[in-house]
């Protein structure tokens, strides 16, 4: 039996060799949903734009990017626009590679590239750069990933988490840590409590299904009866869905990509738990809770994606692997084939996500028809054409994705674009620590980081922040060169 939840489905895409199974998997999470949801997303789209109208702005788009970095759906469109025709060319020959792959593996008349043979091919392109996601996995037993994240976390920000064995929890998988200030390297006591954070990382029926940070409780500031102020301390929870060890006792083994997030997800816990405002409202917080605060919308993952870049390095992933059977760390030259992979196949999946963004926002721009490139479409065949001529490969026939999209219910509205817009002023935070004498795990830049990005929180603007950080104004040259795109 194979759920339709990624720790299932996903390696069934990824490795199984049967192109009828894969196909039957891809279909059914494409179809998930379908029949009942799709009537709601029409209405709920319908009744954005009636609301932006009522609210006298020209579309939900234009309402709901007034708050945000972007500002306006204009000055989207044209980010994107930019990002599509660069990746375009990055795209064809990222498809090209995997047709060839197929064509190797099943012969001349192995037919087009397929839907459901996009990430078995890409796993399988990636093997042939050094890359074995399957070996990968023996590197990354769940508990040692997670004691390094915590450890990694608390070096570079100054931080000790401490376990709260008898903790009231919602269930006996989760566990709560105390957030305590370090005062000198490697403290193991720690002081001043900022904070808790509780990790669910396992999945359970009717649990969410994806991964996700919670905050419970806002930071902000009360006033007491003698005139003092208390600091009321945040709380949150990091919601995974990450494989179990067996029955037997055997690990829980993950794969890279989980490693990949478990370590960005754990970013949003330290904004969360790190903010330090007067009032609730600006504290962390996102549009899947019910009541408002947090950052702008498109810089909520800058802090965490800045983050996510240090699982990639050498020095890290040397500490995050180690294999159950002998102790030992990822071999030096898979560390440099993994470190080398980061944007294989980024052509093909940069310009998915692209398409995605750009029907997030076409839709969002107003009542139907759609017009794209001179045409005229409903809602379900605008999402077949966008996905068609900008991610570069046919969706399923008959089925609408966007009835399972939770992002567009979950307040990405008309912000889907905000990953890659916060991921390329990430990499510019980033650099700074790239080209830091003393490495990226620089304890000083950690404490900076923490002081003008992670502790603000919705106090500043975003833009103000970078600025505080960089100390001149934010670029986004180093997305362009890490993509090599800055002709």
């Amino acid at each position: 039996k194979v759920s339709l939840k990624a720790p299932d489905a996903m390696p069934v895409l990824q490795f199984c060799r049967n192109a009828d199974t894969r196909k039957a998997v891809a279909v059914a999470m494409a179809e998930k949903c379908q029949s009942e949801n799709t009537p709601r997303f029409l209405d709920v789209v319908r009744l954005r734009d009636e609301c932006a109208s009522i609210l006298g702005a020209g579309s939900h788009a234009a309402f709901a990017l007034e708050t945000t970095m972007a500002a306006t759906p204009e000055r989207v469109e044209t980010f994107l626009s930019d990002l599509i025709e660069r990746f375009r060319p990055l795209r064809d020959r990222d498809l090209d590679a995997l047709r060839q792959l197929k064509e190797e593996e099943e012969g001349p008349s192995a037919g087009p590239l397929e839907p459901w043979d996009a990430a078995y091919y890409v796993r399988a392109y990636k093997a042939t750069q050094g890359v074995d996601e399957a070996k990968l996995r023996e590197y990354f037993p769940l508990d040692h990933v997670k004691g390094e994240i915590l450890s990694i976390y608390e070096e570079l920000l100054g931080l000790k988490f401490v376990k709260v064995e008898d903790a009231k929890v919602w269930h006996p998988d989760v566990e709560c840590y105390a957030v305590l200030e370090s005062v000198t390297p490697g403290d193991s006591a720690g002081q001043n409590l900022l904070g808790y954070f509780y990790l669910d990382l396992f999945p359970r029926d009717g649990k969410y299904t994806h991964q996700c940070v919670y905050p419970l409780g806002p930071s902000f500031e009360v006033q007491k009866e003698d005139g003092g102020i208390k600091r009321v301390l945040p709380m949150c929870a990091n919601i995974g869905n990450l494989p179990r060890g067996g029955e037997d006792g055997t690990p829980s083994m993950l794969r890279f990509r989980e490693v990949e997030t478990f370590f960005h997800e754990f970013g949003h816990v330290v904004h969360s738990v790190l903010s330090k405002s007067r009032h609730s409202l600006q504290s962390w917080a996102w549009s899947a809770v019910p009541w408002p605060g947090g950052v702008e919308q498109d810089f909520l993952e800058v802090p965490s994606m800045m983050l996510e870049n240090f699982v990639w390095r050498p020095e890290v992933l040397r500490r995050l692997s180690k294999r159950p059977e002998d102790g030992s760390c990822l071999p030096e030259e898979t560390i440099s084939a993994l470190s080398r992979s980061r944007f294989v196949m980024e052509g093909y999946s940069r310009s998915r996500y692209l398409a995605m963004a750009l029907y997030d926002l076409i839709i969002h721009c107003g009542p139907g028809p759609y017009t794209y490139k001179g045409k005229d479409h409903d809602a379900i065949t605008l999402y077949e054409t966008v996905m068609e001529d900008v991610g570069g490969l046919h969706s399923i026939k008959g089925a609408f994705p966007v009835a399972s999209w939770y992002h567009l219910m979950m307040g990405y509205d008309a912000g889907y674009f905000s990953y890659i817009w916060s991921e390329a002023y990430a990499a510019d935070l980033f650099s700074v620590f790239e080209a830091s004498p003393n490495g990226v795990m620089d304890p000083a830049l950690g404490r900076k980081y923490r002081e003008t990005i992670l502790q603000p929180c919705a106090t500043l603007d975003g833009g103000v922040m970078l600025r505080n950080f960089l100390g001149r104004d934010p670029s986004t040259d180093a997305f362009l060169r890490r993509m090599d795109m800055t002709s």
